[in-house]
C-alpha cells in the first residue's frame, strides 16, 4: 500500500491533525463500501470516530488505489462528481473545518489533509493571494462566494488581501509606509483600485482600522514605531 500513517499536530496548522482510526481498518471499511458490501462507512462507524485527517486519508486512498492518480492528477481532476462516484461525498460534505478556513477554501483544505507530507502547515496565504491575484488581473470576474463574508476565515482573507495589495499595488515596504498610505486621502482610491473598498466599508469604520487589524494579523503592529492610528467617531 502506498500510504503511510500520517502524523498529527504541528505548529502553524489550523487544528491538530489526529488519526482516530487505524489505517488498515479505514481501508477495509472503504473497500466494503466501494465494492457494494456496505452502503456507507458511516453505517459501520459513527461520524465522531473519524477525524478530518482520516477523511483526507480515505480520499487519498481512493484516488491512489482505485483511480491510480498521483497528487497532480488528483488536484486537476478531483471534483464533486468524483466524490459521489467514489462514495466519499457524504464524508467530505459533513466534514467540519477549522474556523480560519473560509468556505471557498474547503477543497484546498481537503488536499492539505490528503497530502500532509508536502506541507509544513496549511497554505492559507498562498491560496488566498492566488484567488486575489486572479480577480485583480481579470482572470476571474469576482471573488468566490463567502470569500470575504462570514466567519473568522473570511476575516483572515480580508486581512491577507490588504497586506498583499499594500505591497504589490500600494508600493509599501514597511508598516510605516502602510500607515502613511491608509491614513491619507489616497486610502479610498487605493482601496477601490485594490477591490477592497467594499470589504473595508462592511467590516471597519475607517481604512486605518482595517490596516490595524491586518498589521496585527501579520505581527507587524509595533505601537512604538507606528504613527498613531486615530479611531473615528461613528
Amino acid at each position: 500500500m502506498p500510504l503511510k500513517k500520517s502524523e498529527g499536530g504541528g505548529r502553524g496548522q489550523p487544528m491538530p491533525l489526529q488519526d482516530f482510526m487505524d489505517k488498515r481498518d479505514l481501508c477495509y471499511l472503504y473497500d466494503a463500501v466501494y465494492s457494494g458490501r456496505s452502503s456507507s462507512i458511516l453505517h459501520e462507524v459513527s461520524r465522531n470516530m473519524l477525524s478530518n485527517s482520516d477523511i483526507g486519508f480515505l480520499c487519498r486512498y481512493a484516488c491512489e488505489y482505485y483511480l491510480h492518480w498521483g497528487p497532480e492528477e488528483t488536484i486537476q481532476r478531483f471534483s464533486g462528481t468524483v466524490l459521489r462516484i467514489m462514495k466519499l461525498d457524504n464524508l467530505v460534505e459533513d466534514m467540519a473545518v477549522p474556523p480560519e478556513i473560509s468556505p471557498p477554501e474547503k477543497k484546498i483544505y481537503l488536499y492539505f489533509l490528503m497530502y500532509q507530507e508536502y506541507f509544513k502547515k496549511y497554505p492559507k496565504e498562498l491560496f488566498v493571494t492566488a484567488i486575489y491575484q486572479s480577480v485583480i488581473k481579470g482572470y476571474r470576474k469576482e471573488f468566490p462566494r463567502c470569500f470575504f463574508s462570514g466567519g473568522y476565515g473570511a476575516e483572515q482573507n480580508a486581512r491577507i488581501c490588504l497586506m498583499y495589495a499594500l505591497q504589490t499595488i500600494g508600493g509599501c515596504h514597511t508598516a510605516r509606509d502602510c500607515t502613511r498610505l491608509m491614513s491619507s486621502r489616497q486610502a479610498v482610491p487605493f482601496l477601490r483600485k485594490a477591490k477592497l473598498y467594499h470589504v473595508m466599508k462592511r467590516r471597519y469604520r475607517s481604512p486605518e482600522l482595517y490596516l490595524r487589524d491586518a498589521l496585527m494579523m501579520a505581527g507587524m503592529l509595533n505601537l512604538g514605531e507606528l504613527i498613531q492610528i486615530p479611531e473615528k467617531n461613528t
